[in-house]
This record gives C-alpha cells, sequence and structure tokens, in this order.
C-alpha cells in the first residue's frame, strides 16, 4: 500500500535533520571509510592484486583516485563555505598557509627520498624529478606518459591536479559567493562544459587518453563535483533534495555496484566509455554522501580503529608505496610484492610520525594563527 504523501515527506524532513546533524559533527565515519576504501583501491591496482581473477587488469586504481577527487573537493569547500559562514569571507592567506603546512613537508620529504634512491641506483631523470617538484607530473604524465624519464614520483600527477585546482578554486568560490543564487548553476554549467570539452577532444581530435587521463582540465570536473555536493549539502533548501537518495538504506548498494560495473565490464563503444567515465564522480558523489549518513547512523565498520588509522595514513600510504616497492626491486629482496606491503606501512606511518604530524602542530599554534589574522586576504604570510 502506498505510503501516505504527509509521512512520506516526514520521513524526508527527519533524513534531512538528521544529516546537517551528522555533517556538524567533528569526525565523519563515512568519509574516512570512503578514504580507506580508496587507498586500498589504488593499493590493490598497483600491486596487481586481482589480476589473476580476471582475464584484464580491472582499473581500480583509477576509481580510487576519482574518491579522493571527489572527496578532496567535498572536504575543502565544506570548510570554506563555514568559514564563509562565519566571518562573511574566506582569508585566501589562511587558506593557502595550511594546506602548504599539510601537504608540502610530508612530498618533499618523499621526493628527496626518491632522488636519493634514484640517484643511488644510476636511474634518476632531471625531467621527471623537476616535474614532480614543481607540481607539473600531470602534463609530464600527460604528454609523456610512456617515457621512463618521467617515471619518479609519477603519482605526483594527481597531487598536481589537486594543488592547481586550488590555486583557482578559492578565489572562483569567494567571487561566485557574492552572487550565492547563481552558484549551483554555474558550477554546474562549468562541470557540464568540461565534459563537452573532454568529448570534443577524445571523440572528435582523437586526443589519447593518457592526457585525458592526467592533465589538470580533464580531471577538474571530479574535484568540482565534490564542490559542488558540498555546495549542495550546506544549504537548507537543496540539502532536502539531496536527501532523496538516503530515504532506504538499499540504495547504497546502488553507487558501488555501477562502479564495479564500469570498471569489470568497460564498454567497447568510445561514446558510452567516455559517459560512464564522466558520470564517475556523480556516482561517487551519491556514494559519499551515502557514507556520511549511513556511517554515523548503522555501519558500525565505518568506526572501526583500524579503518580510521588508514583513512588517517591514506596520504603516506599514497606518497611512499611506489617508493617502497622500487626498494625492494632495486635492492633484489625475495618475495618482491610481500616484502613491499610489509615495508611501505612503515615508511607511511614514518611519514606521518616523523614528518606529517609535527608540522600540524605547527600550523595549528596559535600564536601562528593569531599572527595569520593580520596577514590581508591573499597575502603571504
Amino acid at each position: 500500500m502506498p505510503e501516505p504523501p504527509v509521512q512520506a515527506d516526514s520521513r524526508l524532513f527527519a533524513v534531512d535533520r538528521e544529516l546537517d546533524s551528522i555533517l556538524h559533527t567533528p569526525v565523519i565515519g563515512g568519509l574516512d571509510a570512503l578514504r580507506a576504501l580508496a587507498i586500498l583501491l589504488v593499493l590493490t591496482d598497483h600491486y596487481q592484486v586481482t589480476d589473476h581473477l580476471f582475464h584484464t587488469h580491472p582499473e581500480l586504481g583509477a576509481v580510487g583516485v576519482m574518491i579522493f577527487f571527489v572527496l578532496s573537493g567535498f572536504l575543502i569547500t565544506g570548510i570554506l563555505l563555514r568559514e564563509h559562514a562565519n566571518t562573511g569571507t574566506i582569508s585566501l592567506g589562511n587558506f593557502y598557509r595550511r594546506r602548504a603546512f599539510r601537504i608540502f613537508p610530508a612530498f618533499y620529504c618523499c621526493w628527496i627520498l626518491d632522488s636519493v634512491v634514484d640517484l643511488a641506483f644510476h636511474q634518476f631523470h632531471w625531467q621527471g624529478a623537476a616535474a614532480s617538484f614543481f607540481y607539473l607530473m600531470d602534463y609530464g604524465r600527460a604528454l609523456h606518459v610512456t617515457n621512463p624519464a618521467y617515471s619518479q614520483m609519477w603519482i605526483s600527477w594527481s597531487l598536481a591536479v589537486e594543488e592547481k585546482f586550488y590555486l583557482l578554486w578559492p578565489l572562483l568560490l569567494l567571487s561566485l559567493l557574492k552572487k550565492r543564487p547563481l552558484l549551483v548553476r554555474t558550477v554546474s554549467c562549468v562541470i557540464l562544459g568540461l565534459w563537452a570539452y573532454r568529448a570534443f577532444l577524445y571523440l572528435v581530435l582523437g586526443v589519447s587518453w593518457g592526457y585525458l587521463y592526467c592533465a589538470f582540465e580533464m580531471r577538474a570536473d571530479a574535484l568540482l563535483t565534490g564542490c559542488l555536493l558540498s555546495i549542495l549539502v550546506n544549504e537548507p533548501r537543496t540539502r532536502a533534495m539531496c536527501s532523496v537518495v538516503l530515504r532506504w538504506q538499499w540504495l547504497s548498494l546502488l553507487p558501488p555496484a555501477a562502479l564495479a560495473w564500469a570498471v569489470l565490464v568497460p564498454p567497447a563503444n568510445r561514446g558510452l566509455f567516455l559517459l560512464l567515465w564522466s558520470l564517475q564522480p556523480v556516482i561517487i558523489a551519491v556514494m559519499l554522501l551515502q557514507a556520511i549518513y549511513w556511517g554515523a547512523r548503522s555501519w558500525t565498520f565505518c568506526r572501526y580503529r583500524l579503518v580510521r588509522a588508514i583513512a588517517l595514513l591514506s596520504y603516506s600510504l599514497y606518497l611512499y608505496h611506489p617508493l617502497g616497492s622500487k626498494l625492494i626491486y632495486l635492492l633484489h629482496i625475495p618475495h618482491n610484492g610481500l616484502a613491499s606491503l610489509l615495508l611501505v606501512p612503515v615508511l607511511a606511518l614514518s611519514s606521518y610520525r616523523l614528518v606529517e604530524k609535527p608540522f600540524l602542530r605547527m600550523r595549528d599554534r596559535p600564536r601562528l594563527q593569531k599572527a595569520q589574522e593580520l596577514v590581508p586576504a591573499g597575502g603571504a604570510a
């Protein structure tokens, strides 16, 4: 028997209120679970764990990176929107300073170690080293994907995409917030425009898939999709619209199933393949929203200590897993894969405790925060 409309509306209202409450909690277990899933997909792909189960190599790492992009856009935009709601503006100087403290110390420490290893084993290439150092590996890989000179810290291509995006996004968001009614429409139009531009390059001009996969402007739509979701859930009117996908828990099975189907059964038609690729961030955004809500309500695994630990180390694991594998290979240590799986967590944990945590404490010192308040928006500390 159909549910009365009033009762249905009351259920959606309750979901909306719960979602709003969850979004304001300090730790959201569903986000940790998604971050842990993303890094595990990347590691599973790069270590070829599932290759023996399938006739082809499933691109699980690509899905993991896409999750990172959407999740990053969602989290950063949420922080910026809360700051704007509290202060009426966005401190660009404070944003860039905090991001520099979070990203650069671990990155450049890994870059130095990777360079030392390459120099020691006569595998150093200045082109790749320079591209990764200056966060240009996205175009280095896009234009030279098969060139071994661009193999040093090749995983930094995704970090290069993010850094370019976050140089631009706070500025764009600050300007768009002055005309808030146009915010959702403008971001949606930019995403659709990027889809059309990518389709034109791939289907009409025949641009290589390597370029479409790595180049900044080809991946910005994934980050923008996360940004758009954050904008929607931070506005009461649009958050109610998003709550529709949270009405029944069984709906949370659909996004993972769609992603699995797209990865394991990729279409032979180039146009359909590109369409599914473009829709992946949207599917992930729905999955992210469901993870936030159901992770707080009933998915207890999202709050497991192991999940939290993997999420906490996800950045270091991403940085160090190629270096760990390279060391094992160059030193001719037996059981290459197993040895790498043991070494990489040690490197990641060391990076987190010895590099990331000290710089995060330095970033959060009240003295530095107070000094930063004296710097005008957009200024350098």
